[in-house]
């Protein structure tokens, strides 16, 4: 069963990497959306894109763990370590090829609106989770096999990683001002 902090952890980071991703690009023009720093770099929003199709893959794989005997949980005294560690931007980080951006959506508005309803449902999960998420595991393809619990904070997080790449993308000096 997760514990009570466990859960309260969880649905902070939840709300905080929503609220900083949604406010990171809020009020944007298409031109300031759309801007690349390089040719090889995400535009905002792709940013958007990739979040809300990585939310749908990384819930996915949170709640569909398995039990693992030789499993091996986070230990609850480097989850602030590791929640830093996903922020961060220190390391770039390829992302696998399914959840890279490829105009799957058709607006901002609508791959904005996919991420928030997938948001809702893992704050709901969390919420009434009864299960001992940190003993089911499942395999990340950058991070190998993790426990669900570090699969929901890796989930909680990584919006506020993007947030800080939004961040970085509009503090470039040719992003169009309006």
């Amino acid at each position: 069963m997760m514990t009570a902090a466990d859960r309260d952890f969880l649905l902070k980071n939840l709300e905080d990497g929503r609220d900083a991703f949604l406010g990171s690009f809020a009020g944007l023009s298409e031109a300031q959306l759309h801007f690349k720093p390089q040719p090889d770099r995400w535009s905002i929003a792709e940013c958007i894109e990739h979040i809300a199709i990585a939310e749908d893959a990384i819930y996915a794989r949170a709640t569909h763990g398995a039990p693992n005997p030789n499993g091996v949980p986070l230990d609850p005294e480097k989850e602030t370590r590791f929640a830093a560690a996903v922020v961060a931007r220190r390391k770039r980080v390829v992302a696998p090829e399914p959840m890279r951006p490829a105009e799957q959506f058709t607006s901002v508005e609508q791959a904005r609106d996919h991420f928030l309803e997938g948001r809702r449902r893992a704050i709901a999960y969390v919420r009434e989770c009864a299960e001992d998420v940190r003993h089911l595991f499942a395999v990340h393809p950058l991070l190998g096999e993790i426990d669900c619990y570090q699969f929901l904070l890796l989930l909680a997080l990584h919006p506020a990683r993007h947030a800080a790449q939004i961040e970085e993308i509009k503090s470039d000096p040719a992003f169009p001002k309006a």
